[in-house]
Formats: structure tokens, C-alpha cells, sequence
């Protein structure tokens, strides 16, 4: 959907006039066509917004050659969408053109744009930042969120695993994957943002040093939060090690007894002559109790020497 501003010393306010004749224009969710009539009303390129609902979208800071917008920049910069149940339609990517009469912001998440006019920001420098701010805090909150699962993880890899916890364990790793590469771009983005000389209010300045700040907090926490994963993981694999080197060594263990018996019986039911016992009714029977015998001592000696 595509909205169309104007600022004044009131705030944005809505009106119906022409693209060129707005100062910021909002599109959520756009269709092909709307933003099609942007890039020919701004004369920019088709390629702008391609990823516009993609988070293969890269974030950065630049400026673009437009005779429509003078000295215009473009700054793609990264926001979440709780609802939506993929991280790949969660991280969705808001493209921002702007010079110092227009903005253009093109987003899936109207929510951070409905909470942005409320504002009432009446300069477009103080309108980004503040748009830049709800976006890092959305993305903080969500990783937020996933520390309790990351501590549940870390217990029960404490004690135990199963498959429902690896699948928990994959699926966060995901998740923070995605996050990770899309917090490495936009953290060079908003750093180049930020040292533009456009910033020279005490107020925007203030903007700027909470800009810097919380992405750099954004940074820390998902390093943390891979680091901590990547521990669980470890301690995962670890443990599924161990456990299989368990298993080998009882079978192999199971194994020697059973093999143990097999061979005193072998021997036994040869079909030769001279072997002992062959004409007694009770033959059978002390074979029977050498090879469990023989079992049982090599069982004991096994179980002392911790190969059981």
C-alpha cells in the first residue's frame, strides 16, 4: 500500500497529492506496479526495490544518481516482523531514499511506520533515525526472545539430549545464522550513516549516539548468543560421541563373552574322536557350565576394567 505525506511543523500529515508534490511517501507491502510509478516519478533504478521483501537484501548506506532527487542517498537498513513464522519473512529489509525534501521508505512492517508518525518528527533526518531506532529495538526484543530457549538447550544438554532438543537446537541455530550475517552488514551501514555530515543538530547528534550504541549492542548480543549456541552444540556432539563410544565398547565387550562360550561349545561339538566326556550322560552339561563359566569370569574382569 502506498501513502502519501507531507511534513509540516505539526508532523506528517496525509494528503492526496502528487508523488512529487509529497515529502515522504510510505509503502507497505507494495505492489509491483506502485513501485514501479515511484521509480519513474524519482527517476530511479529499476533494481531498487527487486528485494524489497527479501532478507538476501544486503544493507548500505550510499548515494544515488537521481535528477529527480538531488543529492539523494539510499539506506537499506534490516527490521522484524514477529507474525510471520520464517525468519526469512521475519527479517524483511526497509529501503529508504531521501535527500532533503523527500523520503521514501519501503517496508512489510507498516507497524514500525504507523509507530514512527506518531512521533511527529517534522525534519526528514530526525524521521530516519528515529524510523532506524524502533527498527534495531524490533530486532533486539526478538533476540531477546530467544535466550530462554537458548538456556532450556543449555540444561538440557547438562543432562541429556533427544531428538526433539537437536531439532531445537538446528532451528535456533538457524535463525541466529540469518540474524549474524544480516547484523555484520547493516553494523558497517549504520556506522557510515552516522558519520554523515548531514547529522549537525545536538539532537540528531544525540540520534546518532543512540544509533551507534544500540546496533553495537545488536552486534554483541547475537555473538554471544552463536557463541553460546555453538558451546551447546559442541557439548551435543560431545555427548552423542560418547555415547556411541559406549555402545561400541559393550558390544564389543557382549561380543568377547558370547565368543568366549561359542568357542569352548565349538570345540566340544566337533565330530571327532577322543574328546572327553563323549560317552557320559552328563556331558552336555559340564560343557554347558565351563562355557558359562568361562563367560561369566571374562564378564567379571571386563566390568573391573570399566569395558562394560
Amino acid at each position: 500500500m502506498l501513502t502519501k505525506y507531507r511534513l509540516s511543523s505539526h508532523g506528517p500529515e496525509k494528503c492526496t497529492a502528487d508523488l512529487k508534490n509529497c515529502n515522504l511517501i510510505l509503502h507497505t507491502q507494495a505492489s509491483k506496479n506502485e513501485l514501479h510509478q515511484v521509480c519513474q516519478t524519482f527517476d530511479l533504478e529499476h533494481l531498487t526495490f527487486d528485494y524489497c521483501s527479501s532478507p538476501e537484501e544486503v544493507s548500505h548506506y550510499h548515494p544515488i544518481i537521481s535528477d529527480t532527487l538531488p543529492e539523494g542517498h539510499i539506506l537499506v537498513i534490516y527490521d522484524f516482523i514477529p507474525k510471520q513464522e520464517k525468519i526469512e519473512n521475519q527479517l524483511t529489509p526497509a529501503i529508504i531514499i531521501f535527500n532533503q525534501d523527500v523520503l521514501i521508505i519501503c517496508t512489510d512492517n507498516s507497524e514500525t511506520c504507523q509507530r514512527q508518525l506518531a512521533e511527529k518528527d517534522s525534519q526528514i533526518i530526525d524521521f530516519i533515525a528515529g524510523y532506524t531506532l524502533k527498527c534495531q529495538q524490533n530486532l533486539m526484543n526478538a533476540l531477546l526472545e530467544y535466550k530462554p530457549k537458548i538456556d532450556q538447550l543449555d540444561a538440557a544438554a547438562q543432562e541429556s539430549f533427544n531428538n526433539d532438543e537437536l531439532r531445537a537446537l538446528t532451528n535456533l541455530t538457524r535463525k541466529l545464522v540469518f540474524f549474524e550475517h544480516t547484523m555484520n552488514d547493516q553494523s558497517e551501514t549504520v556506522a557510515a550513516f552516522i558519520k554523515d555530515p548531514q547529522f549537525k543538530a545536538v539532537r540528531q547528534k544525540e540520534l546518532c549516539f543512540k544509533l551507534d550504541i544500540q546496533q553495537r549492542r545488536l552486534t554483541k548480543t547475537i555473538h554471544i548468543f552463536r557463541d553460546l549456541l555453538d558451546s551447546i552444540s559442541g557439548l551435543f556432539t560431545e555427548m552423542m560421541n560418547s555415547s556411541l563410544n559406549n555402545l561400541m565398547k559393550f558390544l564389543d565387550s557382549a561380543g568377547l563373552v558370547i565368543a568366549t562360550a561359542a568357542l569352548v561349545s565349538g570345540f566340544m561339538g566337533m565330530n571327532v574322536g577322543g574328546l572327553p566326556w563323549k560317552d557320559t550322560q552328563f556331558g552336555f552339561w559340564l560343557t554347558v557350565i565351563i562355557s558359562v563359566s568361562l563367560a561369566l569370569l571374562i564378564s567379571i574382569y571386563l566390568k573391573r576394567k570399566s569395558y562394560r
